[in-house]
């Protein structure tokens, strides 16, 4: 049992190494170490004191890491210092316990296991709670840890035997006793480790993903990202609408990249509706709104068009306004993204030459304004 154990930690180790940021790895390590302890103090029928105390330590302090290992994996918070320090408690009152030899043995270990049964409960709710069936990985996990949990619980009456003390049931061996276990262990714990480990691992690819499909600057979704929701959401009519913020050249030139900069973090955070919107170049934004009217659409745009007037930001000094064009394009069930997204471009490109500020549809007739020369 303790070799199987070290390989896990050792694996443990490798996946730390090649993530290179997964602090759950590291609790997970430590638990299996701490494991290996366990193992080589109960490896004899007869155990010496130091041994007895090292299981009374090594068995709750192996659970806690685990514990902190799916929180970790499950985007919670490492523990208290109160949940530690409560827990260091229970394993002193073991100790002490030990040395007392009026004290039946139950009882004598009862705080130790205690400590681990806690920490086991707390981390198979936290797999119950967090998980919620949203990975492969968590019912899987969830089961585990509730086997885990209930052989630990009905090995608390019968530990003393482990230990070499007496309890009342005298026709266990020790040896019969300590097989059944590792047993169970060699089963449960490899699934259990192996399943924290494809969490991580999904955690990390999922960061990954998240990180190569947002835009850096405003943490909105970038074009890909847009095209991948676009393509996967059009099973239904809707609308698609485009922004391009006016005469952004200008800002640049005028201003310093800084404040254009500043105006694009600024548009961004005026989108805090159900839309999905992206950036999907300098200052254009897009915006797939599946099952939209054109007259929702519309009225989604003229709000987004009145509010960015209306921004006064410290890097834009003077008398400029920023104002942003819209083009809007309805989209039938089954569409190509492509086209759709060239009808609103036109639409944008008819709304800048009418004068900009302003909110154009693709296929309406637009009355002309000022047809001043185009800049970015």
């Amino acid at each position: 049992m303790a070799g199987l154990v070290a390989g896990l930690a050792v694996l443990c180790a490798i996946t730390f190494a090649a993530l290179q940021r997964a602090p759950a790895m590291l609790w997970l390590g430590a638990a299996l170490l701490i494991g290996v302890g366990e193992s080589l103090a109960l490896r004899d029928a007869r155990l010496s004191t130091l041994d007895i105390l090292a299981v009374a330590v090594t068995i709750p302090a192996s659970y806690v890491c685990v514990g902190e290992a799916v929180r970790l994996a499950y985007g919670m918070d490492r523990s208290g210092k109160g949940y530690f320090a409560g827990a260091g408690v229970l394993v002193l009152a073991s100790a002490v316990l030990l040395q007392v030899e009026r004290v039946a043995p139950v009882l004598q270990t009862a705080p130790s296991q205690l400590a681990a049964a806690i920490a086991l409960v707390r981390m198979t709710l936290a797999v119950r709670r967090r998980g919620a069936a949203r990975h492969p990985v968590d019912t899987p996990l969830f089961i585990a840890l509730t086997c885990v949990t209930v052989v630990h619980l009905a090995r608390i009456p019968v530990f003393p035997i482990l230990i070499g003390r007496e309890t009342p049931f005298a026709s266990l061996s020790h040896m019969a006793l300590q097989a059944s276990l590792v047993t169970a262990f060699s089963v449960l714990v490899p699934i259990v480790v192996f399943l924290v480990i494809a969490r991580v691992v999904a955690n990390a690819l999922a960061s990954h993903r998240l990180e190569a499909e947002r835009d850096y600057m405003t943490g909105l979704p970038n074009r890909r990202a847009f095209e991948d929701y676009a393509a996967a959401n059009r099973q239904r009519g809707g609308a698609l609408v485009l922004c391009d913020i006016d005469k952004f050249k200008t800002i640049n030139d005028r201003f310093g990249h800084p404040a254009g900069d500043a105006v694009i973090r600024a548009f961004a955070d005026l989108f805090d509706g159900p839309e999905m919107p992206a950036r999907i170049g300098g200052e254009e934004f897009a915006v797939w709104m599946p099952g939209a009217t054109i007259s929702r659409a519309r009225a989604f745009a003229e709000t987004m068009r009145s509010e960015i007037a209306t921004l006064r930001l410290v890097e834009v000094v003077g008398d400029h306004r920023i104002t942003a064009s819209f083009g809007i394009a309805p989209f039938a069930a089954g569409c190509e993204v492509d086209a759709v997204m060239a009808e609103a471009d036109g639409a944008l490109y008819a709304a800048k030459v009418a004068g900009r500020d302003r909110v154009c549809i693709a296929g309406e007739r637009i009355a002309s304004g000022r047809r001043d020369t185009l800049a970015a």
